[in-house]
């Protein structure tokens, strides 16, 4: 997904760098906000996941500790570390939305200066 995402910024900003006079802005931006809606599907998933890794996390550490039971300690160091991996991932989805929330107004503006020119 992080490949995906970077590929289809780079995509845009190519587009904009181009700066054709031919340029169809409107298609580009329908395809943009396309692009956009599958990546806000993809971010809250990842989002609803790490909210769960960040629960089992607190449930298992709280346990492992009240019990003293090792497994319980060792499955809060495995969701520890998942949860790092999904905020890490949640980030990075995060912000290459709102690059692309960005790249979008700038093919909003270029297209309302080619209706009016």
């Amino acid at each position: 997904m992080e490949n995906s995402l970077k590929s289809h910024i780079a995509f845009i900003e190519n587009s904009l760098e181009a700066n054709g006079e031919g340029s169809d802005w409107r298609a580009l931006s329908e395809f943009n906000l396309m692009q956009i809606g599958f990546f806000q599907h993809e971010r809250t998933i990842h989002l609803l996941v790490t909210l769960f890794f960040g629960l089992m996390l607190m449930l298992s550490s709280v346990s492992g500790l009240i019990l003293m039971n090792f497994w319980l300690l060792v499955v809060g160091v495995i969701t520890l570390v998942m949860t790092g991996l999904y905020i890490r991932h949640y980030f990075i989805l995060e912000n290459g939305v709102q690059k692309l929330y960005s790249l979008e107004k700038e093919i909003l503006k270029r297209f309302e200066r080619s209706i009016e020119g």
